[in-house]
């Protein structure tokens, strides 16, 4: 089996490879090969390769730039997927995309269920919001598409909020995290787990449902987050002495684009994949950071 794996050089994708079954054949290729930003170069890529499966873990992912770079976040995020479902559709492929809470417009106050409106309120969060109305369009008549939904991913590979926090513990005595944001980590090393699984399990999955969330359980905000990580940080002598953390509101701490001030998504349908239910986020968070502690 043929997979093809887009962002291998992203923390999520990292973290698939290293989960990998040995059994499958998997395509990582480098940007000069499969550039996500060029149609003509993702459509040639599939015609020739011809995967069974295609994981789209790439993706624009700085949302602040993404309101100074949209043509290139939509071509990136929108369109190379628009690209592969239409690809893959003439050859019997599948597809499972990598989605974002951002879809969202953060203003519900009870965890977003998959069948919930898409409504961003970004052009990060319209960008995925467009790539997955047109897959669907494209291949759930098939049951040859997947989405998988996450939020504020952390692992112990890569560039994220964690790393950043881990950084600024260091280096800083005082800092100042946004606390009116709630929502929930996600892990890579869970969220890759869920993907095999999908992967492994297709014929049965995408016939149930085209759509899963997937986050730990337990609901945060980047404060919470940003606390914690000094305290277990410390704890396994990643650190002396974490900095002292102040809460601050979002209108307070100035951005290009707007977050969802409610994250929350239902992950009752991914908890049901063969039994794999997600971990609560401060034990999760403490899973990362010991993988941390082991590679220094």
């Amino acid at each position: 089996m043929k997979i093809l794996l887009t962002g291998s050089s992203g923390q999520l994708g990292k973290e698939i490879i290293d989960q990998r079954p040995l059994s499958f054949e998997l395509l990582l290729p480098k940007r000069n090969e499969l550039d996500l930003s060029n149609k003509l170069n993702c459509q040639n890529y599939i015609n020739f390769h011809k995967p069974d499966f295609i994981i789209n873990a790439g993706a624009f992912t700085n949302v602040d730039l993404a309101e100074k770079e949209s043509d290139l976040c939509f071509a990136i995020n929108a369109e190379a997927p628009f690209i592969f479902a239409n690809a893959i559709k003439e050859y019997g492929g599948n597809l499972l995309q990598i989605s974002s809470d951002y879809v969202f417009d953060g203003r519900k106050s009870s965890p977003y269920e998959t069948k919930d409106i898409r409504n961003p309120i970004s052009s990060y969060g319209y960008s995925k919001a467009k790539c997955e109305e047109i897959t669907e369009e494209i291949l759930t008549p098939n049951n040859q598409l997947v989405i998988l939904r996450t939020s504020w991913l952390l692992g112990h590979q890569g560039k994220n909020f964690l790393q950043t926090m881990l950084n600024l513990h260091q280096t800083k005595n005082k800092l100042k995290v946004v606390s009116d944001q709630i929502g929930v980590m996600s892990s890579t090393f869970d969220l890759a787990k869920i993907c095999w699984e999908i992967i492994i399990n297709w014929n049965i999955i995408s016939k149930k449902h085209h759509i899963f969330h997937r986050t730990c359980q337990g609901v945060s905000s980047w404060f919470d987050i940003a606390v914690e990580i000094g305290d277990i940080a410390t704890k396994y002598g990643i650190l002396e002495n974490p900095a002292e953390v102040t809460p601050i509101k979002t209108k307070d701490y100035n951005t290009l684009a707007k977050r969802p001030m409610f994250s929350l998504l239902d992950c009752s349908g991914s908890n049901g994949l063969n039994n794999i239910v997600c971990k609560y986020w401060r034990h999760e968070l403490e899973n990362i950071i010991s993988k941390i502690k082991d590679k220094q």
